[in-house]
């Protein structure tokens, strides 16, 4: 505010009483700002009028010098004339000049005065190219040419008179200002259908609309070189210092930048595309992933047509891959600072992976849209996530599974299986039968299958091979520990099951035989339990569950093996494919030894419900055994009648291959316990020594042992198949040859231990002669003690002679007892 306005509003309010005053002193003022701004307004068209009347004299000044035109010849002349005379080019320069500027003068008159008018026209014209193409993507442009050669004249002009105009004083630049301020409506019109030419570029090539195309990319192209000159001019300090002598309508001020312009306008329509993408899917960005189908579509077209119509150095292709690069590199970075669950982290490494294989397919180097440090980064997230929640999935399934098996309180789940088994026909010809079973399993046991496959699926299509392998470790690692589990719960049951229905009681006192039994049993006072309390301490249907628990180890193992393991490797790159096999074969190796572990506990019971029988054999009560008139059953046929009740049981509800392996366990755990405690019962308790000699019936060893061989053979027999029938009859060789052994000349027993004895079991164990000598009648402890060394040495010589048979007997290759 001036320093006289000050001076008259303090004149004005001195007193308080002065304040009231304020709404007419307003009043006052706004009268005498009108007053200022219409003797203002009335003093620039005065200045207004007398700038035309001057232009008025300028035109009639060149009509007076259009007589001074005919005497240019004159000055030709003189030039001809005064060639030599150095003096006379600056006449002409300035001579030139004049009528140059004579000229110009005429037409800035025109320009001038219908310049508005002619802005008008320009307008219009573009507002109208506009509309058609705005409503019609086939619309060729057909002004457009026109339009852009007109509107670089106006904008030529308007350079110019800028130009011009920094020489005048304010009120004239105020003047000039006035003159060529409409022309910010016509670039903005001009600029709105370049802008919608460039945003439709796509859209129109697609309709086959190449006119429209060629026209916009000519004129951004000759805008172009326009600017180069400009900047060349500049640069070389050639731009005409004096406006008057310069052509206005080829003069160009500065750079346009049309280029630039077009650039920028197709960054922000992509840009919009892509956001227009993102809102459709509101807060559920994710599945964003899942609808950019159409950016793959849109960059196919791009690098396959598109990019072949635009000038080569242009790079068009590069560019629009680069925006959608950076605009999708932007918007995950978004949702990784969010802290997204693992799943959204796997569906954007998915897409990474995929994006990159992609880009990959015109050439472009694959460059992540995470970035390649933080992708290390997401990936470390994502697998630490899914271990995690794989390893809080496998608690919750080993508590549920714990609960189940320990307190069994339905049947186990019944599960239809279909095997193809070998056997052989009736002329010993391997064939191959289809059966048709239902089998027990454990409730659900399925889940952890399921829960790899879940998560092994959803990681093989974000096609990272790392995910998929350390996702497979870490199952294969869950499900060990969930082997591990079983193995101690199974454990714990047997612990249970025989502190409650133990049978050792039975076996001789003097014996200090190795236990049947893996553990020592707990101790508990039964007698001092009601039955409701031992029913809780070991609850019915154990052997029911072991059986389903191995069914459902080997039918877990059949899929891992036949399917999971080939499948995944499949998927990922050779490199990897040695760790998803040995993920596999860790898992299978730790099942199958569980398997083993459960087919023994079984084994454990069966012989538990053998051993009252079987702590009879060689006694007295064995060698009368079928000779009694009381028509009880024998030994061999109440141990026949009790694998008959287990085995058929196992046969019904176990797959081929467990009951197969469990029969193999059974009999190479009964038939040395028989042996065994047949020995013990002579060394120990109230076995009958073998009497070679023995004649008659009641005391022969070999009746006894022919007449359990008749009644094993015939009473087990129908459990198996022709196939499985040969391990079984040869490993009741062993209790066969006893007979041999313990009747033949003492001279006879080595030559029988390598004739008959290691032919069949390849690797017996010495103890097993050692054992059948001590029992004899004939021989005594220190005969014995001579030919256990002759025997090892025996057996050592017929391993360098004689290969491994291919189908080994391991009956008797562990075989121990105590003496």
């Amino acid at each position: 505010m001036s320093d006289s306005t000050l001076s008259k509003i303090s004149e004005l309010i001195k007193l308080e009483d002065d304040l009231a005053k304020i709404g007419s002193i307003r009043q006052q003022f706004l009268k005498e700002k009108s007053s200022v701004d219409v003797k203002l307004s009335s003093t620039t068209q005065v200045q207004i009028d007398s700038i035309m009347k001057n232009l008025a004299n300028l035109n009639n000044t060149m009509e007076r010098l259009d007589s001074i035109k005919g005497g240019i010849g004159e000055v030709q002349q003189v030039h001809d004339r005064t060639i030599g005379e150095v003096r006379e080019y600056d006449t002409i320069k300035k001579m030139t000049m004049v009528n140059q500027f004579l000229h110009q003068v005429g037409s800035l008159y025109e320009d001038i005065s219908g310049f508005k008018s002619f802005l008008n026209k320009l307008n219009e014209m573009i507002q109208g190219e506009l509309e058609e193409l705005q409503n019609d993507l086939t619309y060729p442009l057909p002004n457009f040419v026109r339009i852009h050669h007109a509107y670089t004249q106006a904008r030529n002009f308007v350079d110019y008179l800028e130009v011009y105009s920094t020489s005048l004083s304010d009120d004239l630049q105020s003047i000039v200002y006035k003159v060529v301020s409409p022309i910010k409506k016509t670039i903005k019109l001009f600029d709105e259908l370049l802008n919608e030419g460039v945003q439709s570029l796509t859209e129109v090539t697609k309709e086959g609309n190449f006119e429209c195309f060629f026209k916009i990319i000519a004129a951004v192209t000759w805008e172009e070189n326009e600017d180069l000159k400009v900047s060349l001019m500049k640069s070389l300090d050639m731009v005409e210092s004096d406006p008057k002598t310069v052509n206005y309508k080829t003069f160009r001020g500065r750079c346009r930048n049309y280029k630039k312009f077009f650039f920028d306008k197709l960054r922000a329509h992509l840009h919009e595309i892509f956001d227009s993408c993102v809102e459709y899917y509101g807060n559920d960005k994710i599945l964003v992933y899942d609808g950019l189908y159409w950016l793959e579509d849109e960059m196919r077209f791009v690098y396959t047509t598109l990019d072949k119509l635009f000038p080569g150095n242009w790079g068009v292709s590069g560019f629009i891959q680069d925006v959608y690069y950076n605009r999708l590199h932007d918007f995950t970075m978004d949702l990784i600072s969010a802290d997204p669950p693992a799943e959204d982290l796997l569906k954007i490494l998915s897409y990474d992976s995929r994006y990159g294989s992609f880009v990959s397919e015109f050439g472009v180097k694959q460059k992540s849209i995470i970035g390649e440090e933080l992708k290390g980064n997401v990936l470390d997230d994502y697998l630490k996530n899914i271990t995690t929640k794989m390893r809080e999935w496998n608690d919750n399934l080993i508590r549920q599974e714990t609960k189940t098996f320990t307190e069994r309180p339905n049947a186990p789940d019944i599960y239809p299986i279909e095997s193809t088994i070998e056997d052989l026909d009736a002329n010993k010809n391997e064939v191959q039968l289809t059966i048709e079973l239902n089998v027990y399993v454990m409730p659900d046991f399925k889940i952890a299958l399921t829960m790899l496959k879940e998560q092994a699926d959803v990681a093989a299509e974000s096609k990272y091979s790392r995910i998929l392998v350390e996702v497979i470790e870490s199952w294969s690692e869950c499900y060990v520990k969930r082997i591990a589990n079983f193995r101690e719960v199974v454990e714990d049951e047997m612990d249970r099951y025989m502190s409650v229905f133990n049978n050792e009681k039975y076996l001789i006192k003097e014996s200090k035989a190795k236990r049947l039994f893996r553990k020592k049993p707990p101790v508990v006072d039964l007698d001092n339990l009601s039955p409701e309390e031992q029913s809780k301490l070991s609850r019915e249907g154990l052997i029911e569950y072991l059986a389903a628990l191995a069914n459902s180890l080997d039918i877990s193992d059949d899929i891992m093996n036949d399917k999971f393991a080939p499948g995944y490797k499949e998927k990922v790159h050779t490199n990897y494919h040695a760790r998803i096999g040995k993920a596999f074969d860790v898992a299978s190796e730790s099942s199958n030894a569980l398997i083993s572990e459960v087919l023994s506990a079984i084994t454990d019971i069966i012989m538990n419900d053998l051993t009252p029988a079987l702590c009879k054999l060689f006694t007295k009560k064995w060698y009368e055994d079928g000779h009694s008139q009381t028509g009880e059953p024998t030994i061999a046929e109440l141990v026949v009648e009790t694998i008959s009740e287990y085995m058929g049981e196992m046969r019904q509800y176990c797959v081929y291959p467990v009951y197969q392996l469990l029969f193999v366990i059974f009999l190479d755990n009964f038939i040395p316990t028989y042996i065994r405690i047949g020995y013990e019962n002579v060394l120990h308790g109230d076995g009958k020594k073998i009497d070679p000699k023995a004649t008659k019936k009641y005391k022969s060893f070999s009746e006894g042992i022919t007449r359990d061989i008749e009644v094993f053979f015939s009473g087990l027999d129908p459990l198996f198949t022709r196939k499985d029938g040969e391990y079984f009859f040869a490993s009741l060789n062993a209790i066969e040859l006893l007979s041999v052994l313990g009747e033949c000349e003492v001279e006879n027993v080595k030559d029988v231990w390598q004739h008959e004895v290691l032919p069949k079991f390849y690797d017996c164990s010495v103890e097993y002669i050692r054992g059948v000598c001590l029992c004899r009648k004939d021989m005594d402890k220190s005969q014995v003690k001579q030919l256990v060394p002759q025997l090892q040495e025996i057996k050592d010589q017929y391993h360098q002679e004689v290969q491994p048979p291919d189908v080994p007997i391991f009956t008797l290759n562990d075989f121990e007892f105590q003496d």
